[in-house]
């Protein structure tokens, strides 16, 4: 349910950045042939020079520091503190126009003025469910043609001046400013002894000798080390900064400004790129400073003052070039009154207010708030969650961020959330930038971690102090809507990265998926130890005392496991998401530099991977508390997973009560005369197969028997022997059945909500007032949470599995084809088309679930698993061939008519 941010670009990143938005400038200034030529010698000039010195910078492996990162609300993608998550951050021009013309369509069909959704610098979000999805933006798909332009790079026929023209239809930013208690240290909100262990700086023995190798560029560590930093004071509000409403522009109102400079003016384009970062934003700035508290701020404030101001400067400096820049812009204003030259309302941000500026590498403030541990967390949003359910109106502002334990750390990684919304400090008004002047990372200050806000670069008087989020959302409408007001060259479009999309879910679904999963925590269950390989994996993946300490030994041998499938994942990826990005680009461009885009992929891959044991931690985080509560001492929970000896498993299938045969019996019995049932019944007891010496095999004799005289009954409507005679054939070749071991369910202590936390609009469910949430934990969640480890948004994971075990993981009940009411249904269909599909999901898509509206039903909690699909999983065979080529050779006893 979150959403962070924060991490350090690693070298060549921001050339990389800079050749995107070439790209992007390119492709729109080759709308106008008049233009045509001197823009494209202009802007290929400079792409070739900074390609140039990419390729010369740019690793193929990137190293990585550590940060705090930005956590909003509702989102599963969780970016480290440690500066780990890249992926999505170049995004191309493509997906810039594609998230733009979106937005701008939606509201033109609402027809809204406003939606008082907030900009960056109100940080919004909204609700999300699956992390699984893939992206459905189709740029091709939204009524466009491509038209090659002959020089290599395609164009669409839709003016490029029309995708960000309807911004203003789109309001960014709530009209209420947040207030908040300003406080000058953390506060922890819950199991404060727990958190201050997680806070606590822990060096490594030879961390001087780490550092100097590292320094030195000797040795390239895969874990960063703690940085560690002396105290130093805070500016201070009011007198070195301020707190001030700022504004921005868009991508499109970037490009526009560039397209309406003279070209007779001799200005690189770098030189335009400044003109409108360093002067025109800072003089925007300073003119909207007014509005600051006036309780009237407008959403959109005119561009053309701005440019005047601007213009009167160069006049009285004799600044020709300034000059003839501002008044060919005021031309342009003037002429084209189709375009939108206006900036948008950001809300309140801070200002650089000391004369001389900030140095480089100068501290500037801590990021201070209430302190969660990751499971009180994400009860919170759990608890907001369902407050907001089904709600359309726009989500709360976020002011969050996840404090990381750097893994080179001696105890290891670790996190808690920082949450400034309701108590904290100036720094949560910084707002984002794609080309930020600051960044916020952890530093060791004292024997402690905090999250600190440090320039990157001088900062001159005046200037907007910012930060690059790197949030993320699984809400493909949230990022479509998140458009970005930094105003910078580099500008992504949007200050929210998209989680969950087809390229980097990829592997994931390869090669860890539900059957994959449930492999992985059987073996550590039957295990319940940790081996010296386990301990090794876990530490070179940064996982120390302070994440695994007190948990029992199958869960930290489950985590080891987990932390391969990460690695394997890590060295799979980069080549998966460079395909990706290549069939992309190759739909734009000719000419694709593959060494670029190459060390791109690697990137995001290294950001995934991080996103990885971050989602990792929290679910450790989580599960250790709910065995806290239920055993006392975490150590003491018992594997949930057994599997069920021989003559369990013919307790399970063959006899007893509630055995499958036995709800057959009881299924079948209103549609049998009483001789045939119990003749039926006295054959079953005369084939029990438990005192054979081989039980397993004799089982399967057993019901491969009920199988054939299931086959030979008559069928109806209402009782489909077919069918069931068919699951039958499909329990006789299950070789492995497991017990699922449940805990005590209990209710947590209460959480507090606040109006604040749900939102504008959605405050008046609290009446004002704050709720009071409680989260019910059920006897599987612990198990569900580790099997959906990747995923936060689950509520409830124990009904997650349940869910998404239904036929591949767990049978359909043998009561399915016997209807208990006479009614003519689509449940009641058998016929070769059900069939067919059964055996496409067994064969081709063996961990998906099987469709609900299908003939079959499930248990909503099964107590027991076992299939053919886990069957092959275990043991790393295809599915049995036998039992395939049976159900699709076996001659058909039953067709009705409604089956065809």
């Amino acid at each position: 349910m979150c959403r962070d941010a924060i991490k350090v670009k690693n070298r060549g990143a921001g050339d990389m950045n800079h050749i995107t938005t070439l790209f992007l400038q390119l492709a729109s200034r080759l709308e106008e042939s008049s233009k045509f030529s001197y823009e494209r010698d202009e802007l290929m000039k400079s792409w070739k020079d900074d390609l140039s010195a990419a390729l010369d910078s740019a690793p193929m492996k990137h190293k990585k520091k550590a940060t705090g990162k930005k956590y909003m609300n509702r989102s599963n993608g969780n970016i480290p503190a440690n500066g780990s998550f890249d992926y999505g951050e170049y995004a191309s021009d493509q997906e810039i126009k594609k998230r733009i013309s979106k937005l701008n369509r939606k509201s033109m069909d609402s027809g809204s003025e406003t939606d008082d959704r907030s900009s960056e610098g109100g940080r919004s979000s909204s609700d999300s469910t699956a992390s699984d999805t893939e992206s459905d933006l189709d740029f091709r798909s939204e009524g466009r043609t491509g038209e090659s332009r002959g020089d290599g790079y395609s164009m669409t026929d839709e003016d490029e001046r029309e995708w960000g023209a309807r911004m203003t239809k789109v309001s960014l930013v709530p009209p209420v400013t947040r207030k908040y208690e300003v406080i000058d240290q953390y506060l922890i909100v819950a199991d404060e002894e727990d958190v201050q262990r997680k806070m606590s700086v822990s060096l490594p023995d030879d961390y001087a000798e780490k550092l100097d190798a590292q320094k030195n560029g000797t040795e390239e560590l895969d874990m960063e080390l703690p940085e560690v930093k002396g105290y130093k004071p805070r500016k201070q509000l009011g007198d070195e900064v301020i707190e001030q409403e700022v504004y921005g522009i868009d991508p499109y109102t970037h490009n526009l400004l560039l397209d309406s400079m003279p070209e007779e003016v001799d200005w690189p384009l770098l030189k335009k790129h400044m003109f409108i970062e360093d002067v025109l934003l800072c003089t925007l700035n300073k003119q909207v400073r007014h509005f600051t508290g006036a309780g009237n701020t407008p959403m959109t404030y005119p561009i053309l003052p701005v440019v005047e101001e601007i213009e009167q400067a160069a006049v009285k400096d004799c600044d020709i070039r300034t000059m003839k820049i501002c008044r060919g812009i005021l031309r342009a204003i003037d002429s084209r009154p189709d375009d939108k030259y206006v900036s948008y309302r950001k809300g309140l941000g801070v200002v650089c207010n000391k004369e001389g500026g900030f140095r480089d590498d100068d501290f500037v403030v801590e990021f201070l708030g209430e302190v969660y541990p990751a499971w009180k967390w994400f009860e919170k949003q759990d608890g907001i969650r369902l407050l907001q359910k089904d709600s359309k109106e726009p989500a709360p502002e976020f002011y969050n961020i996840y404090l990381e334990r750097p893994k080179g750390d001696a105890d290891g990684y670790d996190l808690v959330v920082v949450d400034a919304m309701h108590k904290a400090n100036y720094a949560s008004r910084i707002c984002h930038s794609c080309k930020p002047n600051c960044e916020a990372k952890v530093t060791a200050v004292d024997g402690q971690y905090q999250i600190g806000i440090y320039t990157v670069r001088e900062i001159q008087h005046g200037e907007e102090i910012t930060f690059d989020y790197n949030s993320v959302t699984e809400s493909k409408e949230e990022y479509e809507a998140s458009v970005c007001l930094c105003g910078s060259q580099v500008c992504r479009g949007s200050y929210l990265n998209l989680t969950g999309e087809g390229a980097f879910q990829k592997v994931l679904k390869e090669w860890h998926g539900l059957l994959d999963r449930y492999y992985l925590m059987l073996r550590a269950c039957e295990l319940n130890s940790v081996s010296e390989e386990d301990y090794l994996d876990l530490g070179r993946a940064g996982l120390g005392s302070c994440l695994l300490g007190g948990l029992p030994d199958w869960v930290v041998s489950y985590s080891a496991r987990l932390v391969r499938f990460i690695n394997l994942e890590r060295t799979k990826l980069p080549e998966e998401i460079l395909r990706h990005n290549l069939e992309e680009k190759r739909k734009y461009f000719a000419d694709i530099c593959l060494e670029v885009e190459r060390s791109d992929a690697e990137v995001q891959a290294e950001g995934v991977y991080n996103q990885r044991l971050q989602n990792l931690a929290v679910t450790l985080d989580k599960v250790r508390y709910v065995m806290r509560c239920i055993f006392g001492d975490p150590k003491q929970a018992p594997p949930p997973l057994e599997k069920l000896t021989p003559e369990e498993t013919v307790s399970l299938l063959w006899k007893g009560d509630g055995s499958l045969v036995d709800e057959l019996l009881q299924c079948m019995s209103p549609y049998m005369d009483a001789d045939t049932l119990n003749d039926l019944r006295s054959k079953v007891r005369a084939r029990d197969p438990s005192d054979s010496d081989d039980i397993q095999k004799a089982l399967q004799k057993s019901l491969l028997w009920l199988r054939d005289e299931v086959r030979s009954l008559p069928c109806t409507y209402k009782c489909r022997h077919d069918a069931a005679a068919d699951l039958i054939h499909v329990y006789a070749y299950t070789k492995s059945f497991f017990r699922v071991r449940e805990y005590d369910a209990f209710t947590s202590p209460p959480v507090h909500i606040s109006p604040l936390d749900l939102g504008p609009k959605c405050a008046d469910k609290l009446g004002g007032l704050p709720h009071k949430y409680q989260k019910t934990y059920g006897g599987n969640y612990c198990m569900g949470q580790l099997i959906f480890w990747h995923i936060q948004t689950n509520t409830e994971p124990d009904f997650t599995v349940a869910k998404a075990s239904k036929g591949c993981l767990s049978l359909p009940e043998i009561g399915s084809f016997y209807a208990k009411v006479q009614k003519l249904s689509q449940q009641r269909i058998y016929g070769p088309k059900t069939v067919k599909m059964m055996l496409e999901r067994m064969e081709k898509y063996p961990q998906k679930p099987w469709p609900k509206d299908q003939i079959w039903s499930f248990k909503n909690s099964p107590k027991v698993f076992g299939s053919p699909m886990l069957d092959a999983v275990l043991n790393k065979a295809p599915l049995d061939r036998e039992m395939v080529h049976w159900l699709k050779h076996r001659p058909t006893v039953y067709q009705a008519m409604w089956d065809r």
